[in-house]
């Protein structure tokens, strides 16, 4: 019988501490490594920018004619013109007040009138006739008078008139009764001064060229003109009591008639030309363009034109210098200085998502760019 020993040596086995060690370090690394895709994916960051409406203004030079950028043709002519105006000062001046008045005669005779003979009013105002009259029988004549007195007391409504030389019986069938108002006891009497003048002088020029346009059967549209206003000549001396004058003068009017809706092509071409595509977007034409005619060669036909277009712009949230990579990874107030650095910008509120943030993402579509516009 084979007899065998038993190992009783005891086996060591790790504590229990080192597994929940590696557990707890196992729990933390996931913590971790969820903390950090969960900051990945929330981490955000709001650009919010104010942007303001401008005006830009875009000029260019060009010439119109048979060689010019445009075709066109120029009419020019001495062109004499006269016109009249008023004097804009006032003076008050006393004189007599004038009308008339028809006299009625209810007797079976004629009843004459000598000149000067006086007709008295309701109110005690006294006229008096200016020429000598006969009313016939059981008849009426209108007849002319004048106020006995300078001043605005003769300035009357229509009322009845007695005639203070006849008899009293007689009054009653000879007597006179005004349609209209007695005028004329305070006028207004013009005096030409310096300022009357010139502004007359600024609206002729206005007039030439709407008289010249219209003569030729032109409109103003896609017409420019160029007008020399010679010796302009005023029929009244300054400070001359008038109330109204003409002016006359001798003008060399150039006139060049051109395609507008060609002009406009231009105008947009250049318009382009000059919006900074890198951060600008086009709204709109503020105003109608400006055409200024330079120079002339009428030898040649060919005219040269200024042109001036206003047109809006602001800034264009898809631009270049707006794109997603000028942001990411940048601090705040590194995106705020260079924000607030385009032109059109008044403003730019930078938000981070979470708030400890300090830097921008790096990943494009973790960036929201809003541009508002404001007039």
């Amino acid at each position: 019988m084979t007899i065998r020993k038993i190992d009783n040596e005891t086996v060591n086995e790790p504590p229990v501490q080192f597994y929940k060690t590696i557990a707890i370090s196992f729990l933390v690394i996931t913590i971790i490594l969820l903390g950090v895709v969960v900051f990945i994916t929330t981490k955000k960051a709001t650009i919010e920018i104010t942007a303001k409406e401008d005006t830009k203004q875009v000029s260019l030079s060009l010439k119109v004619g048979e060689t010019g950028d445009m075709e066109g043709t120029v009419t020019s002519r001495l062109y004499e013109w006269s016109n009249r105006y008023y004097p804009t000062g006032v003076k008050m001046i006393e004189a007599k007040a004038e009308g008339k008045i028809v006299v009625y005669n209810k007797q079976a005779k004629d009843q004459p009138l000598i000149i000067n003979t006086r007709l008295l009013s309701l109110d005690g105002i006294l006229f008096r006739m200016k020429e000598r009259v006969t009313i016939p029988a059981n008849s009426q004549k209108e007849v002319e008078v004048y106020a006995d007195v300078v001043g605005s007391s003769g300035d009357i409504l229509p009322t009845q008139f007695t005639i203070p030389g006849l008899s009293q019986s007689l009054q009653t069938l000879v007597y006179g009764e005004s349609v209209n108002a007695m005028l004329g006891g305070v006028r207004k009497v013009g005096m030409l001064s310096i300022d009357d003048l010139d502004a007359a002088k600024v609206l002729y020029k206005e007039q030439v060229k709407e008289a010249f346009l219209k003569e030729l059967g032109l409109s103003s549209l896609g017409v420019v003109l160029k007008i020399d206003i010679g010796k302009i000549k005023s029929d009244r001396e300054i400070g001359e009591e008038v109330s109204e004058f003409t002016l006359t003068g001798s003008n060399r009017v150039v006139a060049v008639n051109y395609d507008p809706g060609r002009l406009q092509e231009i105008i947009n071409n250049k318009v382009s030309g000059e919006i900074d595509k890198g951060a600008e977007k086009f709204l709109a034409v503020s105003n109608e363009s400006r055409v200024e005619l330079i120079a002339v060669n009428e030898e040649t036909g060919v005219a040269e034109f200024s042109v001036y277009q206003e047109v809006l712009v602001t800034l264009d949230v898809n631009a270049d210098k707006l794109s997603i990579i000028n942001f990411a990874g940048k601090k705040k107030d590194e995106i705020e200085r260079y924000v607030l650095a385009l032109d059109h910008v008044t403003g730019v509120d930078v938000k981070f998502t979470p708030g400890w943030m300090v830097t921008a993402p790096s990943v494009s579509d973790k960036i929201k760019i809003i541009v508002k516009s404001v007039k």
